[in-house]
């Protein structure tokens, strides 16, 4: 696992007995942080003075410009697998998965780096009829959160910093291949990835398919994203508060984006911070009234007086695109290719992207294969069956509340050799969204009650994006997975590694 970003980059490397020699394959698992994380000094500088005081300026000193640190990564990676990558995996269309191949597009693209196979979920399938609904969804929604967070950059409501940071997972809406900073959209990142590894190398994958790497010496089973519409935009639990809504229907989309881009219009052609409406709608009066000219004091005292607050409706729009953000974020979440991949051992190594409530609840709708398909060894296995077997874990969606599922996740991974990696840095999740200037209000990742019952699960034995490498090798040594093969971790500045020896 690559460290210090908040975003995926997983490296996974096999090596085979090839008569005596050693053959080395390699399975890259995305490669993205979040767009707009600033570094250490000028980080501080943006935050409320509350925020850096409650989080600490030695722990946001250390946090590494995004765009710097994922360049990096990117080049280790290419130096490690000597420019061939023999599978490419990209879970979902979110930047903190995408944006090392726009960063380093000139070594991934364009230069001597070969890939083997690209593996896709079915819904980046432009010739699939139910993808191509959901992108026309999709496609509404991130103008609409492009547009909030162009007013987000003026606007201090709440509302509107939820918006955007959100926004920032979907990355910079494209204008003839190219974001408004110059940098490249998640979905022409996509694109490009297609393009270099060819349509013959290129595989969308289905729930239940059963894939043998022979040449990795391992099993893929294809959990996830679900083909009912109904888990793929299920969230969160049924149960409580946490019910989940269907905002964004395409009409849905389509009015958060006419709201918003409405207010931009408004907040263009207003030349009279007096008058509440845009200049388009003024209508000059014949004669004389009796009206007294509007001052500006006259307005504060009328309208911005603290004590009229609950007669404005200036903020209400903001409502809607703060829901529409929040429910496109986990959306396109649930799309993620969640993948389980079994090694000759039997145990299990769980990828599951950013999959939420939804798709972690497909997995026990088919087996694997499909019962209908025949298997060439044994019978079908079941959901339930490999998440007994895992013995890894890659957190999903950096440790969140509602992307690891519990009586039907972990509380199945029973095997007492597990182990977990939260990608993970908590000063860039504290910060986000209302965390800016609210202390205790950013994002908590990892969730603390989930963090527990990991920690549980694996007896301590986690990695974090931004773990402390002395206490991560501390609890592997005193709580060993195996008395004879334990797995072994090794720390460098860019990466940590771990070792699952199966000889």
């Amino acid at each position: 696992m690559y460290r210090g970003i908040l975003g995926d980059c997983f490296l996974i490397r096999t090596t085979l007995d090839d008569g005596g020699a050693e053959l080395e394959r390699s399975i890259l698992i995305d490669c993205g942080v979040l767009q707009n994380v600033a570094a250490g000094a000028d980080l501080i500088a943006k935050l409320d003075p509350k925020v850096v005081n409650r989080i600490g300026k030695k722990r946001l000193s250390e946090v590494e410009a995004g765009p710097a640190r994922i360049s990096a990564i990117a080049k280790d990676v290419l130096k490690t697998v000597g420019n061939r990558i023999d599978l490419l995996v990209i879970t979902h269309e979110h930047y903190d998965h995408l944006s090392g191949f726009a960063f380093e597009k000139g070594a991934f693209l364009d230069g001597a780096v070969s890939i083997g196979r690209l593996w896709m979920a079915w819904t980046e399938n432009l010739k699939d009829p139910q993808a191509q609904v959901l992108r026309a969804r999709f496609s509404k929604g991130k103008q609409a959160l492009a547009a909030a967070a162009t007013l987000a950059q003026g606007d201090a409501h709440p509302g509107l910093r939820t918006a955007a940071a959100l926004a920032a997972f979907a990355g910079p809406v494209a204008i003839n291949g190219l974001g408004a900073s110059g940098v490249f959209g998640t979905a022409e990142i996509m694109q490009m990835l297609k393009d270099k590894a060819g349509a013959d190398s290129t595989s969308y994958l289905e729930p239940g398919q059963v894939i043998d790497l022979d040449e990795f010496n391992i099993k893929a089973f294809v959990l996830g994203p679900p083909r009912d519409e109904v888990l793929l935009r299920k969230d969160t639990p049924s149960k409580g508060q946490a019910k989940e809504v269907y905002l964004t229907r395409l009409d849905a989309a389509a009015a958060a984006e006419s709201t918003v881009n409405a207010q931009l219009s408004l907040l263009a052609n207003r030349t009279d911070t007096v008058l509440p409406f845009s200049a388009v709608y003024q209508r000059p009066l014949k004669g004389k009234t009796r009206r007294k000219k509007a001052t500006k004091s006259g307005v504060r005292k009328l309208y911005d007086a603290p004590a009229e607050k609950w007669r404005r409706i200036d903020s209400d729009w903001t409502g809607s695109i703060e829901a529409l953000a929040l429910k496109m974020d986990s959306d396109t979440n649930n799309t993620s290719l969640a993948l389980a991949f079994e090694l000759p051992d039997g145990q299990v190594l769980l990828f599951p992207g950013d999959a939420q409530v939804g798709n972690w609840l497909s997995w026990n709708d088919q087996t694997y294969p499909p019962a209908a398909k025949t298997m060439s060894s044994g019978k079908p296995v079941t959901a339930e069956d490999l998440l007994r077997r895992t013995t890894f874990y890659k957190v999903g969606h950096h440790g969140s509340h509602n992307a690891t599922v519990e009586a039907l996740g972990l509380e199945r991974m029973v095997d007492p050799r597990l182990v977990a990696a939260i990608p993970v840095v908590e000063a860039v999740a504290a910060i986000q969204g209302k965390g800016r200037a609210e202390p205790g209000s950013g994002w908590r990742m990892p969730f603390e009650e989930l963090y527990k019952a990991l920690q549980e699960k694996t007896k301590g034995r986690i990695v974090q994006g931004d773990g402390n490498p002395t206490v991560e090798k501390r609890a592997f040594r005193n709580n060993p997975t195996s008395a004879k093969r334990p797995v072994k971790i090794e720390h460098s500045d860019l990466f940590v590694e771990m070792t699952f020896d199966l000889s």
